[in-house]
């Protein structure tokens, strides 16, 4: 079977080895979200987009922290993604897969990790959690390439936080937020990048972490694999 031409690179990426690397090879999101693809594509990488079906059940009490446990369900979300493509077609295996995975994190002493709300009374009772006062916001992501040895691919993991304050928001503010309907698909319930920007005094970090990707943090993470020669290890 002929493998089919491809080049994820895109013209307006910046000349540097980590783009050459990654020319003329499969790399696969394994996320159909329009944020992580639109911050991708937006320093010069444009992937092959295949979701994963992981079911992401993963209990929190089985990790110490919020950064373990976004790092687990990222990785398993990656390796799902490249079994996958692996057996559908095992002469075109993805040279790499991405997968991330972002969570809100309550102030201590809580600590409780929050997800997507599963309705609009979870979604608001999440936001008057921390009105008036802020959460950390952790994005993981995951790499999967191909290697010899079992399992037959080989895993690296970054994660990026990013502290976000809330002001002092008037329920009626918060009630509107929750019934427009925004923030029901989004880790904490609330979108930073839409209306749910009404609600924020500031941020201490990376604003595309809050999005849903570490943009600056990855593409400098990808540099460092390229200078030590473990990114795409087996070209």
């Amino acid at each position: 079977m002929t493998t089919p031409a491809r080049d994820p690179v895109l013209p307006t990426a910046l000349n540097l080895p980590l783009f050459n690397k990654l020319r003329g090879k499969r790399v696969v999101l394994a996320s159909s979200s329009p944020r992580r693809i639109e911050i991708l594509r937006r320093y010069g990488l444009s992937p092959e987009v295949v979701p994963s079906t992981f079911a992401e059940d993963y209990s929190h009490a089985d990790f110490e922290d919020a950064e373990q446990y976004a790092t687990a369900t990222c990785t398993a979300k990656g390796v799902e993604v490249y079994e996958r493509l692996v057996a559908a077609n095992p002469e075109d295996p993805p040279d790499l897969v991405i997968a991330a995975d972002t969570v809100v994190v309550l102030p201590p002493p809580s600590l409780a990790i929050l997800e997507k709300p599963k309705n609009k009374a979870d979604q608001m009772g999440m936001l008057q959690d921390y009105n008036g006062s802020w959460v950390n916001v952790v994005t993981a992501v995951t790499l999967v390439q191909p290697q010899i040895a079992t399992p037959g691919y080989s895993l690296a993991s970054l994660t990026a936080t990013t502290k976000v304050e809330f002001a002092d928001n008037p329920s009626s503010l918060l009630k509107a937020y929750v019934e427009c309907g925004e923030g029901i698909d989004r880790a904490g319930g609330f979108a930073i990048q839409g209306q749910g920007g009404l609600l924020i005094k500031k941020i201490e970090g990376d604003y595309d972490v809050c999005v849903g990707f570490p943009g600056q943090a990855f593409f400098a993470w990808l540099a460092e694999l390229t200078e030590e020669g473990t990114l795409l290890e087996m070209d």
